[in-house]
């Protein structure tokens, strides 16, 4: 299995994420179903950070992630463990709240530390690392032009497998039978997968990055990758759903980056990968790890 480490420079089709002068990088998959793939990187609170949520993130019951996190307001729910260092740039109108929930790791938090006298840690939430108050900065997210084309790509039940080389396309949209994308750029009008569809990531030649200027629509079906490049999903969409990982998908190895809007992760689904989006919400029994 091969280990992916986070990108030091600024690709935009990588999805990078900016946190001041920091970054988040693309994470990748190796060979194989979402299901089987995994992916390695290193983070570090100074350096870089892997879930973003330059507005909130919002991580529900039962719900485990791993990496560095950077936002200004966060939920937790009981049952939730968020693993890796956290930087929280709370203001008066940003909440902290952690229910029954763990933060495990160092925070760095502009305000004060979080306590349950001020019913920011409640039923037993904790943060196990150290707290620093009085020291976090704003996270922010870089975006880019995404030149969708006007071509539409559409796959129905019962047509003939289909693949598409990079390039620019309209709206896509499989309903059904399978579509492969090859190892390269691609960018589209909107991106929607719907129940029954199977839609394959070919990253044996290189990363493949999917650029999308509408929202991003996952709604069951089966997804694989096949070899070791990266892939990533970049919404410039500013809707709240600009990216929607409903519930049913099962396992998504890739980047995941909506700079100007939500990124939700439906439940018990599990992302390996690095998310980050205006508002972040992981939805009950979910998960996302590098």
């Amino acid at each position: 299995m091969t280990s992916n480490k986070m990108l030091t420079t600024i690709l935009p089709t990588t999805c990078l994420l900016l946190l001041g002068a920091a970054t988040l990088a693309a994470c990748g998959s190796d060979g194989g179903s979402f299901g089987e793939a995994a992916s390695s990187t290193e983070s570090a609170l100074s350096g870089q950070a892997c879930l973003v949520g330059t507005r909130s993130i919002r991580i529900g019951g039962r719900v485990t992630t791993v990496g560095t996190l950077a936002t200004n307001a966060l939920s937790m729910d009981s049952g939730a463990v968020a693993t890796g260092d956290a930087n929280i740039n709370n203001t008066t109108t940003s909440q902290v709240r952690i229910s029954g929930a763990t933060l495990s790791g160092n925070l760095q938090i502009a305000g004060a530390a979080p306590s349950a006298a001020n019913g920011e840690l409640v039923n037993g939430g904790k943060i196990t690392g150290t707290v620093t108050p009085g020291s976090a900065t704003q996270s922010t997210l870089a975006s880019h032009v995404v030149p969708a084309g006007t071509v539409a790509v559409t796959v129905n039940s019962g047509s003939p497998a289909a693949s598409r080389a990079p390039g620019n396309y309209g709206a896509v949209q499989v309903n059904g039978s399978k579509l492969t994308l090859s190892s390269g750029t691609y960018n589209f009008a909107s991106l929607t997968v719907n129940a029954g569809a199977q839609i394959v990531f070919d990253a044996s030649t290189g990363p493949v990055d999917i650029n999308v200027q509408g929202t991003i629509s996952f709604n069951g079906g089966a997804a694989s990758v096949v070899g070791s490049g990266l892939v990533t999903l970049y919404s410039n969409s500013s809707a709240s759903n600009a990216v929607a990982i409903n519930a049913g998908v099962g396992s998504l190895p890739a980047t995941i980056t909506a700079p100007n809007g939500g990124v939700s992760i439906g439940s018990r689904n599990t992302i390996i990968g690095c998310v980050g989006g205006k508002d972040v919400a992981f939805e009950p029994d979910s998960r996302q790890h590098q």
